[in-house]
């Protein structure tokens, strides 16, 4: 004890020292194993938000992927819960839930009825255990589409989604004071009501159903001559076409078309829908709709010597 005393008063600077350094190495370590722990509970909060809520808030959610654009606070939210309601929905697999919030031009253009929602749109995509994502993907003149992947719930499967998803583009529409959606890529009518006449024909150019990779025109035309005529012959797959304010040119689809579609009898009015190949983006305008292939049906079908006809519509 005494020599403990004696080494004690001789290195008295060296034992305080060592003891000053140990207590701040403890001190370090307590704060590190603090921190580590608050890190961990934090992810463990993220993870278990966006695994049960899926979307905590609409902030990031917001800025659009195409322009970079922020939806305005106005409506983040109010998109952003909609959006959320409708997934959860499916996820929850309550599709009939999920069909009341689609708009009433949703219903009437692919899903009349709840069965074929739930056969063309909800069974492909929601079977089984999912969860989603979405993000702001356009928003030009008050039309706000948001992209929305569905993966499968990575906490129940063991593997991770990230590549292997179904993905859809929703639009947000108002009705009838509400809200509600456009699903399936499909982004919304526009009414034209836009007329045009010749010897030939009257067309009427009356709406158009607009998806992200297509248009489908909707026209009631009169034949005003006393032959039958045919509107395209589909020998060349540029001649009805439509053309955009950068006079940019795109082509219908008439494939999809019967040829009987395409028939009219003298003075015969009817009315066709058209397929063109134009995807939608920001700012698009469409100036007009050309018929550059209009045939007499007889001298068609007779392979005699024919000369197309042309029909503008200014729209």
């Amino acid at each position: 004890m005494h020599n403990l005393i004696r080494y004690y008063n001789k290195n008295r600077f060296r034992v305080w020292t060592a003891i000053l350094v140990i207590v701040f190495i403890l001190i370090l370590i307590q704060i590190f194993n603090s921190f580590a722990k608050q890190q961990k509970m934090e992810q463990q909060n993220n993870t278990e938000e966006e695994t049960t809520s899926n979307v905590v808030s609409y902030n990031k959610e917001s800025k659009t992927i195409i322009s970079g654009e922020n939806i305005s606070d106005k409506y983040k939210d109010d998109f952003g819960q909609l959006i959320d309601e409708f997934c959860t929905h499916c996820i929850n697999h309550e599709p009939e839930k999920a069909y009341d919030l689609l708009s009433n031009n949703m219903k009437n253009v692919k899903y009349k009825t709840v069965e074929i929602f739930k056969a063309l749109y909800y069974n492909d995509r929601f079977e089984g255990n999912k969860q989603y994502t979405f993000q702001a993907w356009s928003n030009s003149k008050d039309i706000y589409i948001y992209q929305v992947k569905v993966f499968d719930n990575m906490l129940s499967t063991g593997r991770s989604s990230e590549e292997n998803y179904k993905e859809d583009f929703i639009t947000i529409v108002p009705e009838g004071g509400d809200l509600k959606l456009n699903i399936d890529k499909y982004i919304g009518r526009k009414e034209i009501f836009k007329k045009a006449s010749n010897d030939t024909l009257q067309v009427s150019v009356q709406i158009s159903d607009i998806y992200m990779n297509y248009e489908i025109y909707t026209f009631n035309i009169k034949n005003n001559t006393d032959e039958k005529i045919l509107l395209d012959t589909r020998k060349k797959t540029d001649t009805t076409f439509l053309v955009d304010n950068l006079d940019n040119k795109f082509y219908s689809i008439l494939y999809e078309n019967k040829e009987s579609d395409l028939i009219l009898e003298p003075k015969e009015m009817k009315t066709i829908q058209i397929k063109f190949n134009d995807a939608y983006r920001e700012n698009m305008e469409i100036k007009e709709i050309n018929f550059e292939d209009i045939v007499n049906y007889q001298a068609y079908k007779q392979n005699r010597e024919i000369e197309s006809n042309t029909f503008k519509i200014e729209i």
